[in-house]
């Protein structure tokens, strides 16, 4: 985590964001706990599953 906020703050860009599975809280507790917050979700078929991440920015 603290490698990507370092790269993304020298490279100038106004935020980053990624995706993490709706049902790992654990992960979007983590994400929450370092500034992240919830803008979207993305739904996508993951072999005959129907998957849903939650879409997590952070503004820079």
């Amino acid at each position: 985590m603290d490698t990507s906020l370092e790269v993304a703050k020298q490279k100038k860009v106004d935020f980053i964001w990624l995706g993490v599975w709706d049902q790992n809280p654990g992960a979007i507790r983590f994400y929450k706990r370092n500034g992240f917050k919830i803008f979207d979700k993305h739904t996508f078929m993951l072999g005959t599953d129907m998957q849903t991440d939650m879409m997590m920015k952070l503004a820079l």
